[in-house]
């Protein structure tokens, strides 16, 4: 079986989006105003106002900038604690074992036990589970009593139901991040996002929101896509046929509405873990 269509994670094609980047740009309007504190302000409310998912304890992260998407974060976060060990479950986000074995000392979460000489990142939802990691918690309690510093990637926030965590309970997390890219169409190409730490940085993401040097085109289109769209907006337009697609195919659809669970004829999906994830945005989307 060919599954290369079912690799990655993308956004759902969405003509809703497409419509509305259709009608937005406005060169004059990027040209001269600054749209970054809408957009914060924006993406804070739509992560917070959501039905379906609660991150109890984020306020008490108060110091929000803009990211270009969340890989700025994590360059960041690698670049402070560059002289540790990294740290990440296995079918976690590919980009991070791409950098760390180039650039950094890393081991799986698994391989080794965690020591005070370690950075972590997770994701939650966990980007292979679509859902919470089942041994994020545990891990979590190991980095507070080690001081080992936390980051937390929200990426697949915008997709997901039923989360539920409280990330008051873990003073470890220094930094959580979120984005735009699989929640709407086509937005992975403006690299909007947004990062929550609990004081300011003074890192290279904090210096250039304070210089105004960064993409203004990403949160103009960004405010935008906020203002249109409702929070848990693409769960709800595409969960009905995520279920029918599985349904039809024998597959199981996961908690975060682009992707399924597939048998052992997707094992060449397979990342690591005991399941094989499949991206079906291109499969349950409008027809673009």
């Amino acid at each position: 079986m060919n599954v290369d269509k079912f690799r990655g994670g993308r956004a759902i094609p969405d003509l809703e989006v497409i419509e509305l980047y259709n009608e937005v740009f406005d060169i004059s309007h990027v040209l001269t105003r600054d749209d970054k504190h809408d957009f914060v302000s924006l993406f804070d409310n739509h992560i917070k106002s959501s039905s379906m998912n609660q991150l109890s304890g984020l306020d008490e992260f108060k110091h929000k900038t803009f990211t270009a998407g969340t890989s700025q974060a994590f360059d960041t976060f690698w670049m402070k604690h560059h002289d540790k060990r990294f740290r990440c479950f296995r079918g976690e986000f590919f980009y991070h074992k791409a950098n760390w074995k180039k650039f950094h000392r890393w081991c799986y979460i698994g391989d080794d036990r965690i020591n005070n000489d370690d950075a972590v990142v997770i994701s939650l939802p966990f980007s292979d589970y679509c859902t919470e990691h089942p041994q994020m918690k545990k891990i979590l309690s190991e980095c507070v009593m080690l001081n080992v510093p936390v980051l937390i990637d929200c990426a697949y926030y915008g997709i997901v139901s039923g989360i539920d965590f409280d990330l008051s309970k873990y003073p470890c997390i220094e930094e959580v991040t979120f984005s735009l890219s699989k929640t709407f169409y086509n937005a992975n190409r403006l690299r909007a996002g947004i990062r929550y730490t609990k004081n300011f940085a003074d890192d290279n993401i904090d210096i250039m929101n304070e210089w105004e040097q960064f993409n203004h085109v990403s949160t103009y289109i960004g405010k935008r896509l906020l203002e249109a769209f409702e929070p848990d907006y693409t769960f709800n337009k595409f969960r009905k046929r995520q279920e029918e697609y599985c349904k039809l195919h024998n597959l199981k659809p996961t908690d975060c509405v682009s992707f399924a669970f597939g048998g052992d004829e997707y094992q060449d999906l397979n990342r690591g873990t005991d399941v094989n994830r499949l991206c079906i945005a291109d499969q349950i989307g409008d027809d673009v």
